[in-house]
């Protein structure tokens, strides 16, 4: 469907919702140049070769329609450019303590569990205590908002249930938006190839101790938290995993943990040691431990994926916690 049949649709649905999003390359070239050719000026100067190369993306929604609360990795512009959309701003740290983040494993990784409109507290229990978001705002037609990376947004073109703001239009919403790469994902991906234990070779029976001596490791000597397991429960196993049930925190009571060699435990620690550093340039570009804690959970998962698999993440975590 090309950008003006859609349009139509927009306007004519009766209950049924409608999101599209494309780069304009891709469907308008000659509207991109003629009309939006100043788009990347809403940029700094510096970001201009981080931009994405793909250009704006154009977005188009019916009235009610939106995109759950996330956060993405890059920097991002949004220009209104018809109708409005509600943009609610989290604070990384926000997402971290109260959002239930989807695992990043998961196919909607970066996105929260929690659908806003109905909330469950019981299974979201973190949610409940969520404070108001640090930005509300109604984007009109020719507004404009930047969205630092790893900011956690939640996004509704339109109606929106319950307001009696005046200034919502209940009809189709369309904005563009473009992202740049961000300072925070580039020291990220550092860190993760840093990180990365594919290399080491440990037996089956000592995976529990391993990222138990990984986890403490980074938490407690790395980034100054000293309930290491307390901090994996609750921000990993509980927020991000419980959720999803299924059992995912069996343990195998066959496997008897194997101790780790002294050798395998100066591995830990010069590994993590390595990574400071970059932690603490995190600390620097975000102000706040937010990010630093986004990244420090990623890495945790992504060290028992490299060990276990991605379908046995909580499975082993749940297994070094209780060592």
């Amino acid at each position: 469907i090309n950008p003006t049949d859609l349009a139509t649709l927009l306007e004519d649905t009766l209950g049924e919702h409608y999101y599209w999003t494309s780069p304009i390359s891709n469907v308008a070239p000659d509207l991109l140049k003629e009309n939006f050719h100043f788009f990347k000026d809403l940029h700094d100067k510096q970001d201009y070769s981080l931009l994405d190369p793909r250009g704006p993306s154009l977005w188009m929604g019916t009235s009610g329609s939106g995109t759950q609360c996330h956060y993405d990795v890059a920097n991002n512009i949004i220009l209104q450019l018809y109708g409005t959309k509600r943009v609610q701003c989290f604070a990384p740290i926000q997402g971290v303590n109260h959002l239930h983040v989807f695992p990043d494993a998961h196919p909607r990784a970066r996105k929260s569990q929690v659908n806003f409109d109905t909330p469950n507290d019981t299974k979201f229990p973190h949610f409940s205590t969520l404070p108001p978001p640090v930005l509300d705002v109604v984007l009109q037609p020719g507004d404009a908002l930047e969205i630092p990376a790893f900011w956690f947004h939640h996004v509704e073109n339109g109606r929106i249930p319950n307001s009696n703001d005046e200034s919502i239009i209940d009809g189709p919403s369309i904005s563009l938006n473009t992202f740049a790469l961000s300072e925070s994902m580039m020291i990220a991906q550092q860190i993760f190839q840093k990180a990365s234990q594919r290399e080491r070779h440990i037996q089956q029976n000592q995976v529990p101790t391993y990222l138990q001596a990984l986890g403490s490791t980074l938490l407690q000597h790395g980034l100054g938290i000293k309930d290491g397991k307390g901090f994996i429960q609750r921000y990993l196993l509980d927020a991000r995993y419980a959720p999803l049930g299924d059992d995912p925190f069996s343990i195998d009571d066959s496997i008897s943990p194997e101790p780790l060699t002294q050798e395998q435990r100066q591995a830990i620690q010069t590994s993590v040691e390595r990574l400071i550093p970059n932690f603490e340039e995190l600390k620097e570009d975000d102000g706040s431990d937010g990010i630093i804690l986004l990244v420090a959970l990623h890495l945790m998962e992504l060290w028992a994926v490299e060990l276990v698999g991605a379908a046995s993440i909580a499975k082993a975590w749940n297994e070094a916690v209780r060592l």
